[in-house]
């Protein structure tokens, strides 16, 4: 396990995401958009989302057609589109207009599930913790870190495993090279740093 982790900080020694954002509210609004959507795709949507909208204040009074269009070219933009005007009268009825600091809180947000609130809490806070998607899910599988197909218990199992220093690197590390090397389909296990140590457990 030391050697797995020691691998994905040299390699992903910055903890990051591909969605672009700057305030734990623009990376909420971001990771509700990107569900079943591309990085990339969420990131041409943006930047007019975040002229047109910046803050929970604005978006909470966004017109829902005119918002559903903004963000039309995305997947399942109907039930998104309710959920951030749902989030951010939320956010101002209950938070001041602003994104809560903990899990409990922001599992309570209409469409915020443990994965993206962990994720808003490592990268929108910088509080230690672990948000497990497929990426993560897949990986965490592959190398023998856990054998469960359910996130919450592959969650608990890295945090047991990892340093609480250490949880937002290993985790998004895992999420980088998840996507870009060790693919669900055809991983690149050539190109992998930890292709001699790795157990490729369900890999074909």
């Amino acid at each position: 396990m030391n050697q797995i982790l020691e691998r994905i900080k040299k390699h992903y020694p910055q903890p990051k995401l591909e969605l672009n954002f700057s305030t734990p509210f623009e990376l909420l609004v971001a990771l509700v958009l990107s569900a079943r959507c591309t990085d990339k795709l969420t990131n041409k949507i943006t930047p007019k989302l975040f002229e047109i909208f910046p803050t929970p204040e604005a978006l909470k009074e966004a017109d829902y057609d005119e918002l559903n269009e903004l963000i039309s070219s995305c997947s399942m933009h109907n039930t998104k589109a309710k959920n951030l005007i749902a989030i951010a009268k939320a956010l101002c009825e209950y938070h001041n207009c602003k994104v809560p600091e903990s899990l409990e809180e922001l599992t309570k947000l209409p469409g915020i599930g443990r994965k993206t609130a962990n994720i808003i809490l490592s990268f929108g806070f910088g509080i230690p913790a672990v948000g497990v998607d497929t990426h993560v899910l897949r990986m965490a599988n592959r190398l023998g870190i856990s054998d469960s197909k359910k996130a919450d218990v592959v969650e608990e199992e890295i945090k047991q495993k990892i340093p609480k220093e250490d949880w937002i690197v290993f985790y998004s590390g895992l999420i980088l090279h998840g996507r870009h090397i060790c693919k669900a389909k055809k991983p690149n296990c050539d190109e992998c740093f930890l292709n001699d140590i790795c157990p490729k457990i369900g890999v074909k």
